[in-house]
């Protein structure tokens, strides 16, 4: 490693970490930041690192290295047991997005070819930039967040066909039956090539790792699991699978053997390091200049995009029976343009298919699509619910739920649970012991069919929704138990239920320290931070274990849940 690459990537970090501060601290995603420094090099100008081609080679592996960690943490049982529609959304959106965004760039005066080539790449979404604002919120494993990671894993699938298919748009030759048969070719063979292997590796990579960790040794451990991981990929990828569906699948088969056989703590740091160079060096991508000049087309096109990208998997989503807020959330994050967009529009540039001017264009709408997402997703939801007021939205697609309701309207001094997931769950349990009555709402078809089926109280449907809030007879209710890890459902949850009793006695969970005041605000009684009752029980076990009085212990707990509250 050269002295000039090596303090590339120093100023490249300190760059990153002065924009990620700044970002934090103006309470934005640090992503952002990290992009906004790219922007400012790439204003500086790329030829100032010399090695900008090496880094931004080496920044993809950090991509990589998300989604094998993902991988990692998410069993092959888990992908099973996904609702088999979202799968079907992943490939509608695309379709339907590209369709979509067809005809607005020929009304922007694109040729034909490139119209077509330009709404495909606008139609995928960023894969490496949404999974992290994810990962920090701590919703990538939770519905909605793994619906949306789902369709981002499908559309990188997708990648293989597309790079096929340009070539064909910009022939000058007659597209012929064997064109045509070459394509769909190209489509079918990752997915069967992802069957084959993961056959494979179910049936022998379990012998191979009992070979790897014969002797057992740290060092040893680590190097195994990232001959292991490495190897996986490089197979996967040879096979003709993307690089980061590649990656996924090693973590997700790898993990199959048993989770302490990859050392996740080990590869985490460089991983996080990796993506901050991505993320820093996408920024660098935009040529400011062509931006200043051409702002009013550039920032058109981008805001467009995101509209249609937003209503059409919106309209899917609903379609496809998932619920308002649900449809919301996966939609608002699934608008922007993702990270394949430059990648393969460098190939057209360079093959001379597009011009330079479409290519600083699919650039700039790129990395505006980035800076809108957070901004997008804190707005769009309360869009949404205006026009759902004036009767826009609000009548789309509705579906009946008589079927997973049963009737809470008879029910006094009973006990609402928003969300039947790990939380709820044992909420209802301890609830069942005593006893009490309760009524569960939840947007999972398969758990109300299931409480249905013990005679529970339940009702399928959305519980931001006021008339299925209503239908759990809230009016008479004496307690609201919020589950859901959702912040911006929390908050509707909890006006809707005061306006429609304003003496419930509320119950909230929370995974976010910010969020804590507002809550308190709003009106609920008592916030329950899973991460801090599991560290209570644990410093609680240990001292009793040294002996501390019991008293001396409550007292202590007490007093962090009053310090935890300031």
């Amino acid at each position: 490693m050269t002295s000039v690459f090596l303090s590339e990537i120093i100023l490249i970090t300190t760059a990153a970490f002065v924009g990620g501060f700044t970002a934090r601290s103006l309470k934005l995603p640090p992503v952002l930041g990290y992009i906004a420094s790219g922007i400012i090099f790439g204003i500086i100008g790329k030829s100032f690192f010399e090695s900008y081609n090496s880094l931004l080679a080496l920044s993809q592996f950090g991509v990589s290295l998300l989604l094998f960690t993902l991988g990692f943490e998410i069993s092959l049982d888990v992908l099973a047991k996904l609702n088999k529609r979202i799968i079907l959304v992943g490939g509608f959106q695309m379709i339907f997005c590209a369709l979509a965004l067809f005809p607005l760039l020929l009304f922007f005066s694109f040729e034909a070819n490139t119209s077509i080539f330009l709404s495909i790449l606008f139609s995928f979404s960023s894969t490496a930039v949404v999974v992290k604002l994810l990962e920090e919120r701590g919703m990538l494993n939770n519905y909605p967040g793994n619906n949306i990671f789902i369709i981002l894993l499908i559309q990188d699938i997708f990648i293989i066909p597309i790079i096929f298919l340009f070539p064909l748009l910009f022939s000058k030759i007659n597209i012929s039956p064997t064109l045509v048969a070459d394509f769909l070719l190209a489509a079918i063979k990752p997915f069967l090539i992802f069957i084959a292997i993961l056959f494979f590796f179910r049936l022998f990579l379990s012998r191979i790792l009992n070979l790897l960790f014969k002797y057992p040794s740290h060092e040893l451990t680590i190097l195994a699991s990232i001959f292991t991981a490495t190897s996986s990929i490089l197979l996967l990828s040879a096979a003709g699978l993307p690089q980061s569906i590649a990656a996924f699948l090693a973590g997700v088969l790898i993990s199959e053997q048993g989770k302490n056989l990859a050392p996740l703590t080990e590869i985490r740091p460089f991983r996080d390091l990796f993506l901050v160079l991505f993320f820093v060096l996408t920024g660098m991508l935009l040529d400011f200049n062509f931006l200043v000049q051409n702002l009013p087309l550039v920032f058109s096109i981008a805001l467009i995009v995101i509209i249609l990208k937003f209503a059409v998997t919106y309209v899917i989503l609903r379609f496809t029976r998932h619920t308002p807020s649900a449809s919301v959330f996966i939609s608002s994050y699934l608008a922007n343009v993702g990270e394949f967009t430059p990648i393969i529009g460098q190939i057209a540039f360079v093959s001379f298919f597009i011009s330079k001017r479409d290519y600083d264009l699919l650039l700039s709408v790129f990395i505006l699509s980035l800076l809108f997402i957070p901004f997008w997703v804190k707005y769009s939801r309360v869009l949404t619910e205006k026009a759902a007021r004036l009767g826009i939205l609000g009548k789309i697609i509705n579906e009946d739920d008589s079927l997973y309701q049963v009737s809470a309207q008879k029910m006094e001094n009973h006990v609402v649970i928003c969300g039947h997931g790990r939380v709820g769950r044992e909420t209802s349990t301890m609830l069942d012991f005593s006893g009490k009555p309760y009524v569960v709402v939840d947007f999972n078809r398969k758990i109300i069919g299931d409480l249905v089926k013990k005679s529970k109280t339940a009702i399928y449907g959305d519980p931001t929704d006021e008339e299925i809030l209503a239908a759990t007879g809230i009016d008479a209710a004496k307690v609201l138990v919020i589950a859901i890890p959702d912040t911006f459902s929390q908050k509707k949850i909890i006006t809707t239920a005061l306006k429609l009793n304003p003496k419930i006695i509320i119950f909230c969970r929370s995974h976010i320290e910010g969020d804590r005041y507002d809550l308190i605000n709003m009106g609920v009684n008592t916030i329950i931070v899973p991460e801090l009752e599991a560290g209570l029980k644990m410093g609680m076990e240990v001292l009793d274990i040294f002996g501390v009085d019991e008293r001396e212990i409550d007292s202590f707990v007490k007093r962090l849940r009053r310090e935890h509250l300031l």
